[in-house]
């Protein structure tokens, strides 16, 4: 997984789904195997320091903002800025 410090445009969008299975499901039950996947991919991943840690934070709200919380709004926003910190620009982007 990865090249050279990138996110490969396969592995950014299976991130993408897996976050959005993990924030739409009914409980933290249903939402824990695509929040292990996410975590499995944290450790695979061979991505740059800084982008390891916004993934690791991602991974943390996604945890948080799965099933039903209370501020889930508040939750699904931090989700959504460390998936735009994730998102390498078009430039960066491999395929």
């Amino acid at each position: 997984m990865g090249n050279k410090g990138k996110l490969t445009v396969k592995e950014f969008e299976e991130i993408k789904v897996l976050v959005d299975k993990a924030i739409t499901a009914s409980n933290k039950m249903t939402a824990e195997p695509y929040i292990k996947r996410l975590e499995f991919m944290g450790r695979m991943l061979n991505i740059e320091p800084y982008k390891r840690i916004v993934f690791g934070e991602l991974v943390s709200y996604v945890s948080t903002a799965s099933g039903q919380v209370r501020n889930k709004e508040h939750w699904i926003n931090a989700v959504n800025q460390s998936i735009f910190k994730l998102k390498p620009s078009s430039e960066d982007m491999e395929t």
